[in-house]
């Protein structure tokens, strides 16, 4: 089972030419766990935040990402598309409440299981102290809805 902090930084290259053009920043993604693409921090004299469609991802390695063309590069999308953990829209540290009100723990990290195009679960934390005693709590995907700091996951369905 892989986290995205393990993606986290790994080198972006072009797989025709070789070339590092960026590194993997965060992760896009709909609130029903489909990654729709990555945020990279791309290379050269004016390096920025940009999207990089999943479409244009050919491999995921332990060590880097392959890309068919560094062009494949796009502004970021809207806030309104989707989320990350991280940027704008980032939901990593919010509240995690279940439909009932009952609290979780804060979201700290996404799983992937296999296939990088799924999210499969989430990383639970329920507090520093209970992360060294019992380490990090892991949930299965469910929808959820992220306003003001809070996550409300579907736990229903």
């Amino acid at each position: 089972m892989r986290t995205f902090s393990d993606m986290k930084g790994l080198p972006i290259y072009e797989q025709a030419t070789g070339k590092n053009v960026g590194t993997i920043a965060d992760v896009w993604f709909t609130s029903h766990g489909t990654v729709q693409g990555f945020v990279a921090e791309q290379r050269g004299l004016f390096g920025r935040r940009r999207y990089l469609p999943l479409a244009a991802v050919r491999a995921l390695q332990n060590d880097r990402m392959l890309i068919d063309d560094a062009r494949s590069f796009q502004p970021l999308p809207s806030s309104d598309s989707g989320h990350s953990l991280y940027g704008e829209r980032g939901i990593a540290g919010n509240m995690v409440v279940a439909a009932d009100g009952t609290t979780i723990g804060l979201l700290d990290d996404v799983y992937f299981d296999g296939q990088w195009g799924r999210i499969d679960g989430y990383e639970i934390s329920e507090g520093f102290f209970s992360d060294l005693t019992e380490g990090k709590k892991r949930m299965q995907l469910a929808p959820f809805t992220a306003k003001e700091g809070v996550v409300m996951v579907d736990t229903t369905k």
